[in-house]
């Protein structure tokens, strides 16, 4: 969907601030706004279609902390890291509390240049947002690189987890940009939020695939590892449990 998706970064951005991570373009993952700002934030977005569609809503920009502490509501606090994943919302459902559960798809990297504090009824920030991507065009797939992650995939232990098996079969098909099954294997495989914030910061796909194949790597060898490990001897008053 990313690839079809223009966001027009000469209009400021809603921010949603979380603690961590929480989505990389070409990943997906449920929220819910519970906050009065951001049950407000998600209202003015939908109210921006023009169409009736979800994909007409205005973006969101999801933000983290860069400090896991802070002291209260002053201006410019919680101060926020300045890497962002721009993201669509792709479903929507307005629960009976008043609170909103969406479906948010990461459309593009970007990094915030200036923040608007709220002002009036708008409860949230607003950011000034610079487009992060050290390439320019249309998605692409890359035969060699899906080549060498297919081969990590269907090895040893990996070739068993149920958890690739989407992956597996995008690469069969070759349903996917190539960009996709990096961005998904990154998430997937990146340790820890402060990994995740690199690679939304992170510019150059290429860097992106190198993290995505090495970590892959990691854990086969990891696996293999542990398969080849002896089983403890029985009756010597030692359990497996």
């Amino acid at each position: 969907m990313s690839s079809a998706v223009r966001v027009d970064f000469s209009r400021p951005i809603a921010l949603f601030p979380l603690p961590t991570v929480v989505v990389l373009p070409h990943t997906a993952d449920w929220l819910v706004a519970f906050e009065p700002r951001y049950r407000q934030m998600v209202e003015d977005c939908l109210r921006a279609r023009i169409d009736g569609k979800l994909l007409s809503a205005a973006p969101l920009a999801m933000a983290t902390y860069s400090a896991r502490q802070w002291k209260g509501e002053r201006i410019g606090e919680p101060p926020l890291r300045p890497a962002v994943c721009v993201v669509k919302i792709v479903d929507h459902r307005a629960l009976p509390d008043g609170r909103h559960q969406v479906l948010l798809h990461g459309v593009s990297r970007a990094r915030i240049e200036a923040v608007s504090e709220p002002d009036g009824r708008r409860l949230y920030r607003l950011g000034r947002l610079q487009p992060v991507d050290a390439r320019s065009g249309s998605s692409r797939r890359l035969p060699a690189l899906e080549g060498a992650i297919s081969r990590v995939l269907g090895s040893g232990q990996l070739a068993r987890m149920q958890k690739f098996e989407q992956l597996r079969e995008w690469i069969r098909q070759g349903a996917v940009p190539t960009e996709v099954l990096v961005e998904q294997l990154s998430f997937m495989l990146a340790r820890g939020d402060d990994a995740r914030y690199e690679l939304l910061a992170e510019p150059s796909g290429r860097v992106r695939a190198r993290f995505a194949l090495s970590e892959l790597q990691h854990l086969a060898d990891m696996l293999w590892r542990a398969s080849e490990r002896s089983p403890i001897p029985a009756g010597r008053g030692v359990h497996s449990n």
